[in-house]
């Protein structure tokens, strides 16, 4: 079970979020909406372990993430909003580079076992860098094919996916809920994942126009 308690953070003065409570368990999909700048991939970064906890505890199956580095390296999987291929290399190739630099354990014989869900294979030998956006996407997407690890966090994963290609998504991350893992997607678009639990949180943008205006001396008058 992922579990946030009163996890609140705020940046050069802004508060993004605060006092944000919630637990997921095993199996469960949570879908996080809201505005742009509400916090959504704020609030990912946090969860990876990519941002520091200012206020609040974030803990998974009781064991806290904060600084917990090997911890997340070995439970944690994140897909951001930037796809982080390599423009240079081939879709395939970008696949091989990731499973190399997974431990031993959890790589995978792409050759033999790769199981292509977002429909890699007509492109597998194409540069990224010819790639369409969504093309790029799916690439991104096909390293989740590759992790055992149990919670995803994935940022607008189906930003720049066709219909068919986010029905096939749909797909992965029910299929990785139906083996006890959990999945965070933040996301502007319904999401519709059948035969799985789902929960979803609404983030609302804080207003800062007081908070600004008191901490800038400029603004203030104090000038």
């Amino acid at each position: 079970m992922l579990k946030v308690e009163l996890l609140s953070y705020h940046r050069e003065g802004h508060q993004v979020f605060s006092g944000m409570n919630f637990d997921i368990a095993a199996g469960t999909c949570l879908f996080v909406t809201g505005q742009n700048g509400s916090g959504k991939t704020t609030l990912l970064r946090l969860l990876a372990g990519f941002l520091p906890v200012q206020e609040g505890k974030i803990t998974i199956n009781g064991t806290k993430i904060f600084k917990n580095h090997d911890f997340i390296a070995q439970n944690i999987e994140y897909v951001g909003h930037q796809n982080a291929t390599k423009k240079q290399l081939t879709a395939w190739d970008n696949l091989k580079f990731w499973n190399n630099i997974c431990e031993a354990h959890d790589r995978v014989d792409l050759e033999k076992k790769f199981n292509d869900t977002m429909l890699i294979n007509d492109i597998k030998n194409k540069p990224i860098s010819l790639c369409s956006s969504g093309e790029k996407r799916r690439v991104a997407l096909s390293r989740l094919h590759m992790s055992n690890k149990k919670l995803w966090l994935l940022d607008e994963p189906t930003s720049s996916l066709d219909k068919e290609a986010s029905y096939n998504f749909g797909m992965l991350v029910k299929n990785h809920c139906l083996r006890d893992g959990i999945a965070i997607i933040t996301t502007h678009n319904a999401l519709k994942i059948p035969d799985i639990s789902s929960t979803s949180i609404e983030m609302k943008k804080i207003s800062n126009t007081q908070s600004e205006t008191n901490a800038d001396p400029f603004l203030s008058g104090d000038w």
